[in-house]
């Protein structure tokens, strides 16, 4: 059996790695690409002049960025089988970076501040990027902080805001946090407070709830310092109130990893006496061995969950370490970061994200569906529209300046 918990974890680890560890400190000019307004290069016959313009006028012209959808094997991995992106899910993905990645700062830092930070060239793949000999996929990579590669954009699903903040909108945050620390370096005090917990080779073989318990947002923040810094502020940007809610409840606590010989041990290992509330997961590895993850509490001599006088699991916490005033922590000093530097406030950020993510109601609460989730504001239907469909219209209603056809 596939083991697709481990791939999920090493697609983190690609996509957010290959891409942060090529960063460097190479300062940005005012411009590298002729954006005089006065040039038109486009062709108007052309089948993709709409896209071509939306990109020209909403990226060129105002932050000399290329946003480029037409597949170049010059600026893509030659050893591997990738294919360019479909016109329309390039078209989604056009549209929603700049709502929901351009738009946002150029809301709270104004427009010459991504002149001066953001990307040159976001260059994306229509295919997946898959590493066969490590079992990997890369979700995507960066170039000198001055070149975003996006994969899997054909799979883009605007209806699925958790896949598409995963492959996209977290990277992307992820990246730009990567751009801000070139300029102004993160405080040294960062660094240190998870300092004894960094594990740069074996942290993709755990997963996010073992490494919350040690206060980091995810598996991959464990791997180094510098990723710990960008994957703190992207994962508090992106994850809606629920996720950050869950997460924090997860560092709450101490996590174990241990074998087990099959799902039948799943009540004994994962069930504190009567109560219906579990304490973990169940997963399979490729071997077919099994493995639970749960958290530590104390256990008799047979390995069921040991209950105090009043009835209740007594939770260890054996490594000193508070998960959650951990995580709380390192939010903080970014808060402090971003604010000093930039003079942008990460709660802001954070709710404008979400904000133009989920449906909210006139108080500003976000509503949720009868499961508990948060509403999709970008395919909640409004005048017989969805907010999907009128971004679009961004694009394709440069269909007007075309010629029409005979």
């Amino acid at each position: 059996m596939k083991n697709i918990f481990k791939l999920w974890l090493a697609a983190v680890a690609v996509a957010v790695g290959a891409g942060v560890t090529s960063c460097s400190d190479d300062d940005f000019t005012a411009s590298i690409f002729d954006t005089n307004p006065a040039i038109d290069y486009l062709d108007k016959s052309s089948y993709t002049f709409p896209l071509d313009t939306f990109c020209k006028k909403e990226f060129l012209e105002p932050y000399n960025l290329k946003f480029i959808y037409r597949f170049e094997d010059k600026g893509s991995d030659m050893n591997k089988n990738l294919t360019p992106p479909d016109y329309d899910k390039s078209v989604d993905l056009a549209v929603l970076t700049k709502y929901l990645w351009y738009d946002i700062y150029k809301t709270l830092a104004g427009e010459e501040f991504l002149k001066a930070y953001s990307p040159r060239i976001i260059h994306v793949c229509g295919s997946k990027n898959y590493n066969p000999s490590q079992g990997t996929e890369t979700l995507g990579d960066a170039s000198n902080g001055i070149k975003i590669n996006l994969y899997n954009v054909n799979n883009l699903d605007p209806t699925n805001v958790d896949d598409m903040n995963h492959y996209f909108f977290k990277t992307m945050h992820h990246e730009f946090t990567h751009i801000l620390d070139q300029t102004y370096l993160h405080p040294t005090s960062f660094n240190t407070i998870s300092n004894s917990q960094y594990d740069a080779s074996g942290w993709s073989d755990s997963p996010d709830s073992l490494k919350a318990g040690l206060g980091f947002t995810s598996s991959y923040a464990s791997s180094a310092k510098d990723e710990d810094w960008a994957e703190t502020m992207s994962n508090y940007v992106t994850m809606d109130t629920l996720k950050w809610t869950q997460l924090l409840n997860s560092a709450s606590y101490e996590w174990e990893e241990i074998d087990c010989d099959s799902y039948s041990d799943y009540t004994k290992l994962l069930r504190p006496g009567c109560n219906k509330d579990t304490i973990g997961y169940f997963k399979e590895n490729d071997n077919g061995q099994h493995k639970i993850y749960r958290r530590k509490c104390a256990r008799n001599a047979d390995g069921t969950v040991a209950l105090n006088e009043e009835g209740q699991v007594v939770w260890l916490h054996d490594t000193g370490v508070d998960g959650r005033a951990t995580i709380l922590r390192k939010v903080e000093i970014v808060r402090e970061y971003l604010m000093k530097y930039y003079g942008i406030s990460l709660d802001e950020l954070r709710k404008e994200v979400q904000r133009r993510t989920y449906v909210t109601d006139e108080k500003g609460n976000f509503k949720t569906d009868v499961y508990g989730n948060l509403v999709n504001k970008l395919m909640t239907e409004q005048d017989g529209q969805t907010l999907m469909d009128r971004l679009r219209q961004e694009v394709y209603k440069f269909k007007e300046l075309q010629p029409s056809v005979k």
